[in-house]
């Protein structure tokens, strides 16, 4: 299987009216900006102003350390009284009482036509879980996204401001795995059409040296499901008096990169597998006992079905280090995974997994084995998690 280099050519590439740029990665994968995504922060940071707050989106922060969130809402301001405004906050609104969420807004958004184009990207278009339930109100609100594209020249900032982005993708691109994703597919037995990255400088987060946010969203094309990354800035910055002025862009932070860009990609080999088994899983909510639960609530994991897809995404990835013979990095993300982040039945699930990894002519892709390890985990009982989270929670990892 070949290598996946990443080539950074930017003589090749192009920034269209739109605003669009785009770095190839390889011959099935790139990294880009889409100005979907960039022209609904926009509106998010305006609506944010009548509905106070949306995620990581808070009325009154202080956000002069992500430069295009703080110079975009100083430019796009005088909207903030638009109709096109204000009809999107009502709807933001209904949405974020519901979900609690933006990640399906990001969904949908990247499986429609760029703006100022209307339309599903691909004619096969459906929609898919949470935004099933918002039929009516997804399409409304792109539908002001794009008036709002047009009448603010959205593609007229994003244009003047190319260098930023352009900086921003120098960054990121050149910490991204070269061998992330033939490794992926090699270990989950499943390949994916192609692979589509994207940064988005205008989403926010809150101040924090450990603050970013990713999602990983599924485009759906006649060619099959195409997994999918948006990743904000993870560095803070001093703010300059410019936007020409940085020379610096957010995206700078390689343990941060290396992390996400597999990680949100990997929900794609593993979530769709879960759902299968949403019910089974649910029903062995006992397991997620009350230290887990108010530990890992921080984190966004606030039930076991969650618990169950973050711990299996994260051994996935180390044990794809191990498959690779990199242990050093291997032992980072158990650090990382275990020590940090509490997911404390990850060991047992590596002691389990290793019958998957053995045994692949028996178990050739990581579905025909997934039944063996949901039901490792329904054997599981609170008393042994609760042993492994004594054991783990908050400490370093212990290398025999």
């Amino acid at each position: 299987m070949k290598n996946l280099y990443i080539l950074i050519i930017f003589s090749c590439c192009t920034i269209s009216a739109l605003g669009q740029y785009k770095v190839r990665l390889a011959k099935h994968a790139t990294i880009g900006v889409n100005p979907n995504i960039e022209s609904y922060f926009f509106v998010e940071k305006l609506a944010v102003e009548s509905i106070g707050n949306y995620v990581f989106d808070i009325k009154g922060i202080d956000y002069s350390h992500q430069p295009i969130v703080y110079f975009g809402f100083k430019h796009f301001r005088r909207y903030q009284n638009d109709p096109t405004i204000i009809r999107a906050a009502e709807i933001l609104k209904q949405i974020r009482d519901s979900l609690g969420d933006n990640g399906p807004i990001l969904n949908y958004l990247l499986n429609q036509k760029e703006f100022p184009a209307k339309g599903p990207r691909f004619a096969s278009d459906k929609n898919t879980s949470a935004a099933d339930k918002l039929t009516t109100l997804l399409p409304e609100l792109t539908d002001s996204l794009r008036k709002f594209y047009i009448k603010a020249d959205v593609a007229g900032f994003l244009k003047k401001n190319s260098s930023f982005y352009k900086g921003a993708l120098e960054e990121i691109a050149k910490d991204i795995n070269r061998s992330a994703y033939p490794s992926i597919e090699k270990w989950y037995g499943k390949k994916f059409p192609r692979y589509e990255l994207y940064i988005s400088p205008a989403m926010p987060i809150t101040p924090g040296e450990d603050s970013y946010r990713g999602f990983g969203p599924v485009i759906l094309s006649p060619d099959g499901k195409i997994p999918s990354m948006v990743v904000s800035s993870s560095k803070m910055l001093k703010l300059q008096d410019s936007l020409p002025l940085y020379r610096q862009y957010g995206f700078d932070n390689r343990g941060v990169t290396q992390f996400i860009t597999v990680h949100e990609i990997s929900h794609s080999f593993v979530n769709p597998l879960l759902e299968r088994y949403e019910k089974q899983i649910k029903a062995d909510s006992a397991l997620f006992i009350k230290e887990l639960k108010d530990t890992l609530a921080s984190r966004g994991i606030r039930d076991w079905y969650v618990c169950v897809i973050e711990h299996l995404v994260r051994l996935g990835e180390i044990r794809i280090a191990v498959s690779n013979g990199n242990i050093k990095e291997a032992d980072r993300l158990r650090d990382l995974h275990i020590g940090e982040y509490s997911c404390v039945l990850i060991p047992l699930l590596e002691e389990k997994i290793t019958e998957y990894e053995k045994n692949r002519a028996k178990y050739p892709t990581f579905e025909s084995y997934l039944p063996e390890l949901i039901g490792f985990l329904h054997n599981l009982t609170p008393k042994t998690i609760k042993d492994q989270f004594l054991k783990y929670d908050n400490h370093k990892i212990i290398r025999g």
